[in-house]
């Protein structure tokens, strides 16, 4: 084997090197070549007008939704609670008794019973401990607290104070997300927010939000402490009661824009050694490099201020026999 790979070396060289020459004049002569004698140099579809349009620059991002107000109802006093009267999915008011509760650990003690009341008037869903997210479907309690349930009271140690009920309100929800440094200068509160709910199906329309809330530092926001971001926080009206706590919303803010200039679409931009270009159709078939100069650019469009004129029309794909 090797001897006859000593006798032939320079014949498999030299194969290799044709090939590679045959395959490249294919690609930058013969093709071309062939497709300008059959006049497809330039494919209609890949034809674009230069026209006045707006260029808006987005901040997209992703969070859950969360009620505006979400009260944590509790008992003041720790003991064995004796009777609820409300279920989830309930009404209530500020003030109203929704609860009983025997102070004491035990029945023995003879504490005379006291009443739960609200402290905010909304809609009541029951409390999310951070063990039920771990339990089965038949060890989760899909209720409110079972009577003789044993409440720490908030008289004792409020933070620790066991959670009863909870109390929302549906008709304005919260989304929460963390960003980054350089996005964070260019958001403020009171800007307008379009919010994509897609549990509300496919053709979802985008509801109209607003920032209410951007954190002037930053904050950890992976569970131990990797990554950091500032915290904002958009408000949207929910007056139909149609989004529910807990779904994934998708939010857009234009954080800048201009309004009627000229524009081409993003993808008839080149770019090479640092310069700018659009590929201008002059003719039939043809078209000429134009060196450009941009402006405000986004996922979708680009301003140009320099080289093309409007109603120009430039390629979003290189034309044949171009390398780049």
């Amino acid at each position: 084997m090797k001897r006859f790979w000593k006798r032939h070396w320079k014949k498999f060289v030299f194969v290799a090197v044709l090939a590679g020459v045959l395959t490249a004049v294919w690609f930058y002569g013969a093709k071309p070549l062939i497709a300008k004698i059959k006049g497809q140099v330039i494919n209609p579809d890949d034809i674009v007008t230069v026209k006045k349009d707006k260029v808006e620059v987005l901040f997209t991002g992703s969070g859950t939704v969360t009620a505006k107000q979400d009260v944590k109802v509790t008992s003041k006093p720790s003991g064995i609670l004796k009777a609820v009267y409300v279920k989830e999915g309930d009404f209530v008011k500020k003030g109203q008794q929704v609860g009983l509760i025997k102070p004491g650990r035990n029945e023995f003690e003879d504490y005379k019973p006291m009443p739960i009341y609200t402290e905010a008037s909304g809609t009541v869903i029951k409390c999310v401990g951070s063990n039920d997210y771990n339990k089965s479907l038949a060890d989760k309690d899909l209720s409110l607290p079972r009577l003789g349930t044993f409440l720490q009271g908030s008289y004792d140690n409020a933070e620790n104070a066991t959670c009863f009920l909870r109390v929302v309100n549906m008709d304005s929800l919260l989304i929460s997300t963390y960003v980054t440094e350089a996005q964070v200068m260019k958001l403020k509160p009171g800007m307008p927010v379009d919010v994509t709910i897609r549990a509300l199906g496919d053709n979802a329309p985008k509801l109209k939000g607003k920032i209410s809330h951007v954190s002037s530092q930053s904050e950890a926001t992976g569970r131990w402490g990797d990554s950091s971001g500032f915290l904002v926080i958009t408000e949207l009206a929910n007056p139909d009661k149609q989004i529910l706590l807990g779904v994934s919303a998708e939010m857009s803010v234009a954080i800048d824009k201009k309004e009627d200039v000229l524009t081409i679409p993003a993808n008839a931009l080149f770019e090479k050694d640092g310069k700018n270009y659009a590929f201008k159709v002059t003719g039939k078939n043809k078209a000429e490099k134009v060196e450009i100069e941009i402006g405000l650019t986004s996922d979708k469009n680009v301003e140009v201020t320099k080289g093309l004129a409007e109603n120009d029309q430039v390629l979003t794909t290189l034309p044949y026999g171009e390398s780049w």
